[in-house]
C-alpha cells in the first residue's frame, strides 16, 4: 500500500507530466522513416509510470527514465517496422480473442469492457486494441525471425531428454531479477574494461542496498529493463545457459558479481526459489524436449536478434538530453 505522501508525489508527477506533453511536442528521433515527438515521449513515460507505481517499484529519476522510455519507444518502432516489411500480420479476430480473454479477467464480456474503459477515459478501449495488437505482432516477429529459425540436434534432445529423466525429483523453479550493461558491438578490450568497471560500480552499489528494479530501469540495456529487470518464475531449463550455475547457486535475496558474455555483464537477483508440483514425465517428451529447447535457444539469441534489429534500423536521436548513455 502507498503512503499518502507518496500518492501525492506520484500525482505530481503525473500533472508535470501531463502539463509537458501539452506545451511541447517537437521531434525528439528518427526510426527508418517515422517521427518520434516529444508528446509521445512523454505519454508513454507516463503510463510506465502508472505501471511501476501499481507495482510498487521506486521510479529513477525522470530525465534516466525518458532516457529508457525513449531507448523502448525505438527499438518498439524498429521491430514494427521490420515485422511490416516481412508481411507479419494479426487478424481482428486474432485480437478480438485475446480482448475477450482481458475481458473475462475481469469479469466482462468483451461490450462491457469496452464500455467500461471509454466510461473513464475515452478513446482508451481504441489504445488497449492496438496496444494489443502491437503486442501480438511483436510476439509473432520474435517467433518467425527467432525461435522458428532454430534448429535442434537429436543429441540436444536425447541429453535433455536424460537430463529431465535424472532431475524429475528436482522441481525448483527461481524467480529472478536481471540487469544488461552492454559491451558494444566487437569492443575494444578498453571498452570491455569500462564496461566491466561500470558494471562492478553498479553491483557494488546493490551490495550496499540500492533498490534493483530502480537501478534496472536506469542502466539497463535488456528487454526488461522497464519491468525492473523481473524475469518472472524459471525453471533452471528455461534461464540462459551462461547464467544457469549463476542463479541456481545464489540463495534468495543474493546478488550475483557481474558475468560476462558476449552481450555484455549480466547482474542478477535471486528473488525467490519454490518447488513446483511434482509432474509426470509426457508421453510426448520428444516433442516437448524440441519445444523447450527452441524456446530455450530462443531466450538465450533474443537479445541478440534486439540488438541487430536496432543496429539495422536508422536511428537518430535529435534531443541529447533523452540519449542513453
Amino acid at each position: 500500500m502507498f503512503h499518502p505522501r507518496s500518492l501525492i508525489l506520484l500525482a505530481g508527477a503525473l500533472t508535470a507530466l501531463s502539463a509537458q506533453a501539452q506545451l511541447l511536442d517537437r521531434s525528439i528521433a528518427v526510426v527508418n522513416n517515422t517521427v518520434i515527438t516529444e508528446s509521445e515521449l512523454l505519454s508513454e513515460s507516463r503510463d510506465i509510470t502508472r505501471q511501476l507505481s501499481a507495482k510498487g517499484m521506486t521510479l529513477p529519476p525522470l530525465g534516466e527514465l525518458y532516457k529508457q522510455v525513449l531507448e523502448h519507444i525505438i527499438l518498439k518502432q524498429a521491430q514494427e517496422d521490420l515485422a511490416g516489411q516481412i508481411g507479419v500480420r494479426i487478424r481482428d479476430e486474432e485480437v478480438n480473442e485475446r480482448l475477450s480473454v482481458i475481458a473475462e479477467q475481469n469479469k466482462l464480456d468483451l461490450a462491457g469492457l469496452r464500455n467500461r474503459m471509454e466510461q473513464q477515459e475515452g478513446g482508451s478501449f481504441i489504445r488497449l486494441r492496438d496496444s494489443v495488437r502491437d503486442e501480438m505482432t511483436l510476439d509473432e516477429l520474435r517467433n518467425q525471425e527467432v525461435v522458428a529459425r532454430i534448429r535442434v540436434s537429436q543429441d540436444e534432445v536425447k541429453n535433455f531428454i536424460n537430463r529431465k529423466l535424472g532431475m524429475k525429483a528436482d522441481n525448483t523453479r527461481y524467480q529472478v531479477q536481471h540487469l544488461l550493461i552492454a559491451l558494444p558491438d566487437s569492443p575494444t578490450p578498453a571498452q570491455i574494461t569500462s564496461t566491466r568497471d561500470k558494471a562492478k560500480g553498479i553491483w557494488q552499489g546493490l551490495k550496499s542496498g540500492d533498490d534493483f528494479a530502480q537501478a534496472a530501469i536506469r542502466y539497463s540495456a535488456d528487454s526488461k529493463a522497464l519491468d525492473g529487470g523481473n524475469l518472472g518464475w524459471l525453471e533452471a531449463s528455461e534461464l540462459p545457459t551462461f547464467l544457469e550455475s549463476t542463479v541456481t547457486n545464489l540463495n534468495t535475496q543474493e546478488i550475483s558479481e557481474p558475468v560476462q558474455s558476449s552481450l555484455g555483464f549480466h547482474i542478477v537477483k535471486l528473488l525467490g526459489k519454490e518447488q513446483s508440483a511434482a509432474s509426470s514425465i509426457p508421453a510426448d517428451l520428444e516433442q516437448q524436449a524440441v519445444r523447450i529447447l527452441r524456446t530455450q535457444k530462443g531466450n538465450n539469441l533474443y537479445e541478440q536478434w534486439l540488438r541487430r534489429v536496432r543496429d539495422e534500423a536508422y536511428v537518430k536521436v535529435l534531443a541529447p538530453e533523452y540519449a542513453r548513455d
